[in-house]
């Protein structure tokens, strides 16, 4: 490991703003120096923009599920989908970096937020009985029967967002409050990593609504405040251990997608393994979760805010063919998913008509060895 850190150790002051040629400095000064400004430009630019835009899109979908309690129109319907969409979307490109707070092994919230399939027949008992739940109940729940799921489940149906007339009162108060729960997710996930005293007073505000999550963060402290850990190494054995998280977080979604997203739903044939079949959102989630990769690899958030100081300029001072490789992959499976809509399908329909399979096995390829890139690069740091 220690050949590549002397290779790098005289990189470009971008990378790290230290002079090679300091005799007082320690070659492990300027690898902390080194990793740690990579580490901050991550977490700076793409890991807090991703949550706090995640916690404002959940309180605008907050807004809009209540305005369709308060007044039941299809424009009012239309709204409260296009705002889960949002929603979904910020949460699916943020799964490239589950560790930390969001991880089951720690807060748990991707479990609580997203799992699949739901529970439909504990769902239905919940609407026969007037779905009458409250937001804090709701919460307590099992993830089952709350989530992006099921607030997806009670808007869209075939791809569409359902004629409001279709909703009944029950659905809408359970609506509402898995909403509450859901905002509440959302925002711990940003607090956890920025730290409560970081987020703006309307944040902390939403965050302190519900004290079961806040003693959810209390009983787990040392996630408080994730992002001056993970920037300064704090816990972690090396800083080479530290830097890891950036590559070892995008192999672990990269192979999700391709062997459990993918792969297993088709080779099922089962649609109900099929992730957003309501939405039928699949694909772009599909795609969100590998530009959550790209966007943790080239830094910022889109195609718009790439930085210079990133693993891909580390990777690409110790091995430039590695860099092209891994960044070409990217585009190679971002390519492939899409191709799997082919003839306008949804994953739900390639599924169900047995469709579309070159494409699918294609796809479940890429990510595959986009994720056996990543699981080489920790060789290197």
């Amino acid at each position: 490991m220690k050949q590549f850190i002397y290779r790098i150790a005289c990189l470009s002051m971008l990378l790290a703003p230290v002079a090679c040629g300091d005799d007082n400095q320690s070659s492990e000064d300027q690898n902390a120096a080194l990793y740690g400004n990579i580490l901050e430009q991550y977490v700076n630019t793409t890991i807090i923009p991703t949550y706090q835009s995640l916690a404002t899109a959940a309180l605008e979908m907050r807004a809009a599920n209540e305005a369709l309690k308060s007044a039941p129109t299809d424009a009012n319907m239309r709204a409260a989908s296009n705002a889960w969409m949002n929603a979904r979307v910020w949460w699916e490109l943020s799964e490239a970096f589950l560790f930390g707070p969001v991880g089951e092994n720690a807060l748990d919230i991707d479990g609580h937020i997203d799992s699949w399939p739901l529970e439909l027949e504990d769902i239905q008992r919940e609407l026969a009985n007037g779905a009458g739940l409250t937001g804090r109940q709701a919460w307590q729940k099992d993830a089952e029967v709350i989530g992006f799921h099921v607030t997806e489940y009670l808007l869209y149906r075939d791809g569409q967002s359902r004629p409001v007339a279709d909703l009944t009162t029950a659905e809408l108060n359970y609506l509402t409050a898995a909403t509450d729960a859901l905002v509440w997710d959302c925002v711990l996930a940003y607090v956890a990593w920025v730290g409560e005293e970081n987020v703006t007073t309307e944040m902390q505000a939403v965050f302190r609504e519900n004290p079961d999550v806040v003693a959810h963060l209390e009983d787990n402290s040392h996630y408080k405040n994730f992002a001056r850990k993970l920037t300064t190494a704090e816990g972690y054995s090396s800083w080479a251990d530290a830097l890891g998280e950036i590559a070892v977080g995008a192999a672990e979604i990269a192979g999700e997608v391709g062997a459990t997203k993918i792969e297993a739903p088709y080779a099922a044939g089962n649609v109900l393994e099929v992730e957003s079949w309501y939405s039928w959102h699949s694909i772009d989630d599909y795609c969100n979760n590998i530009k959550s990769i790209k966007n943790a690899y080239l830094g910022g958030v889109n195609d718009n805010t790439r930085q210079a100081v990133t693993l891909s300029s580390f990777v690409q001072q110790a091995d430039a063919a590695l860099d092209s490789r891994v960044k070409a992959k990217i585009e190679d499976c971002l390519t492939k998913i899409a191709a799997i809509g082919t003839g306008g399908k949804s994953f739900y329909e390639v599924v169900r008509d047995r469709v579309n399979s070159q494409q699918v096995e294609a796809a479940v390829d890429a990510c595959n060895e986009l994720q056996q890139l990543f699981d080489a690069l920790p060789e290197i740091l």
